[in-house]
């Protein structure tokens, strides 16, 4: 494995969550995600957010072993998982090979499943490398969010126990906010959530976006621990490093029965710059 695979294998992220690389080739990679309790929720099920960090190291890290010498502004634009299956107190692994291979943009297609062979879940990765350096500031725009309004009050106690499991409580994300279909997140920036760069790993960002459109599913009907409730899908647009301590605004923008769609902007704090944006597909089985 050269210097670059291993510098991405061995960010700060991916080594939090444990990350182990079994093989890589031309336009492709495996990794290992051995099974950890700090990964987890309740009842030894990996959290959604480690399926999809893996999704996330395994596609860049396929889309790195074409790259040459001089790459410039490297980074992922898109991230979409599907959950297919809980992995309950077991290892996962993730499988990447490049789809297509452009002049800028990689497209990685990812198969994560148990060692039985079980799929836990699928994921696209669109990856985009220069190799030059970046337009200027002419040619690039980014959007603010305006700064969120925080109002603990509103935040039910039984909330605060779905973010004291053990994968979301190391993350450090705090609800600020969480009433009638509306969700206010924040997650702290520290060294272990880092990526070979120093800004956030896209991976921490995809869980923030995740927990923080649950957690606006949970708004709209209220907390109930006895009801069965999992993310079926996330697509995550990736707009810049984020550098800083970050917030994520949720909304519930439809409920039908027992799915829930959410749209999730993620910001930095201080500079109120976006960061990502996201759709979260939630599902809460109501009696």
């Amino acid at each position: 494995m050269d210097a670059r695979l291993a510098r991405i294998a061995g960010a700060p992220y991916a080594a939090r969550l444990g990350v182990v690389v079994e093989a890589t080739a031309l336009d492709r990679a495996r990794i290992r995600v051995p099974y950890k309790d700090e990964n987890s929720n309740p009842g030894r099920a990996l959290h959604g957010g480690v399926p999809a960090s893996t999704i996330a190291i395994a596609g860049v890290l396929a889309a790195a072993t074409g790259f040459g010498e001089d790459v410039h502004d490297a980074g992922t634009l898109d991230l979409s998982v599907n959950y297919l299956a809980a992995a309950i107190g077991e290892d996962i692994v993730a499988e990447a090979a490049v789809l297509r291979r452009g002049k800028e943009i990689v497209y990685s297609d990812v198969d994560v499943r148990n060692d039985a062979g079980k799929r836990i879940a699928k994921g696209l990765v669109t990856h985009r490398a220069l190799d030059r350096p970046a337009a200027g500031e002419e040619r690039q725009r980014g959007m603010r969010a305006e700064p969120a309004q925080e109002d603990g009050a509103d935040v039910p106690k039984l909330a605060r126990a779905i973010v004291s499991v053990p994968f979301i409580a190391s993350l450090g994300m705090r609800i600020a906010r969480m009433v009638d279909g509306h969700s206010l997140l924040r997650m702290p920036l520290g060294p272990d959530k880092t990526d070979e760069t120093g800004a956030v790993h896209e991976g921490a960002l995809a869980a923030l976006i995740d927990t923080t459109g649950a957690m606006a599913s949970w708004s709209a009907v209220g907390v109930d621990l006895r009801w069965k409730a999992s993310t079926v899908a996330i697509h995550v647009n990736f707009h810049r490093p984020a550098r800083e301590d970050l917030v994520a605004e949720g909304r519930t923008w439809r409920r039908n029965d027992e799915i829930f769609l959410n749209q999730v902007t993620a910001s930095e704090e201080r500079s109120g710059r976006v960061v990502a944006t996201g759709s979260v597909t939630y599902r809460i089985v109501v009696p």
